[in-house]
């Protein structure tokens, strides 16, 4: 955890105070920083990574997709602050319970209402069209926008892979050992993609980032930045299928599963979406260590090692 929540609950609470909050009280902590409820609808975010121009182009970017009338809420940045070199936002308080409280790891098949409650936010964010605002923004640790120099989503996706193969390939070699073969013909797949009009992407949606009513019906989504941008919708439909259940025992049969109903809900390609899967593989291996002792890292090994993978990259494309 980026942020300890017990090491900064004292500093900031005195913070918040002095900022006019007295009633505000540590929420969360994680990868990204520690959370805290301020009252009055609005909560405070401390941040480990980000700084204060990246908040300002996620202010636009909310903007972006607030103005798009989805049937759910997104955050709101109301303003941003440095204070001694961290980044602090302050956003409007989202309502509802985490969708991940209807799940478990241990399911053998998701609850049909959580998968009913994901097709609907998912339907919802392909209708919103790609902006400026989201083709600026960058992905994971990068400093440069994710489609800076790219023309398409496709090229901006490929020029990512291949810049963490280039950070991170070694690694990844010594767990998938043809992983550059592996690397090369996803690339041509996903160039060879016929391009779509681009769409929001949230890049992380799944049960904790979804707030749901207590009919299990979209109240609010949250936490997008992690792979944040303009692109084709059917990227984050491919991730939620794999991320919804990562470690269960039966993990693998939720992922295909949910997969298939999700190309048939919303009429994608089961292919693109193991495609998508895959580059999703790639591109975040490393996101939370460099050495790969994180069991996300094993996890994005096991899915470019994983059968549907396989089987995929080495399917003759279709005309």
């Amino acid at each position: 955890m980026a942020v300890s929540i017990q090491d900064h609950t004292g500093r900031w609470l005195s913070h918040f105070t002095r900022a006019g909050y007295p009633d505000a009280q540590p929420l969360a902590a994680g990868v990204e920083g520690a959370v805290y409820r301020l009252g009055g609808g609005m909560i405070g975010k401390v941040w480990e990574r980000r700084r204060v121009p990246e908040l300002l182009a996620m202010q636009g970017f909310y903007a972006d997709v607030a103005s798009a009338g989805v049937p759910f809420a997104t955050p709101v940045v109301v303003a941003v602050e440095e204070v001694d070199g961290t980044a602090v936002s302050y956003e409007r308080e989202l309502a509802g319970e985490p969708l991940q409280r209807r799940l478990s790891a241990d399911d053998r098949a998701l609850d049909p209402a959580a998968i009913d409650c994901l097709v609907a936010v998912l339907r919802a964010l392909a209708g919103v069209a790609g902006t400026e605002n989201m083709r600026r923004l960058a992905v994971l640790d990068e400093q440069q926008p994710f489609w800076a120099g790219a023309a398409d989503f496709s090229s901006a996706l490929v020029a990512l892979l291949l810049r963490r193969a280039a950070r991170f390939g070694d690694l990844l070699r010594s767990h998938v050992p043809d992983f550059d073969d592996r690397l090369g013909e996803l690339a041509q797949r996903l160039t060879r993609l016929p391009p779509v009009a681009p769409t929001v992407l949230h890049g992380d949606l799944f049960g904790p980032n979804i707030l749901v009513d207590e009919a299990a019906r979209p109240t609010a989504v949250l936490d997008f930045g992690f792979l944040t941008t303009a692109g084709d919708p059917r990227f984050d439909a491919a991730i939620s299928a794999a991320v919804m259940n990562m470690y269960g025992p039966h993990a693998a049969q939720i992922t295909g599963q949910l997969t298939r109903r999700l190309a048939d809900e919303l009429g994608y390609p089961v292919e693109v979406l193991v495609l998508y899967r895959a580059a999703y593989a790639v591109a975040t291996s490393n996101a939370f260590t460099s050495d790969g002792s994180d069991g996300h890292f094993a996890w994005c090994v096991a899915q470019l090692a994983s059968p549907e993978v396989s089987d995929v990259l080495r399917r003759r494309p279709s005309p």
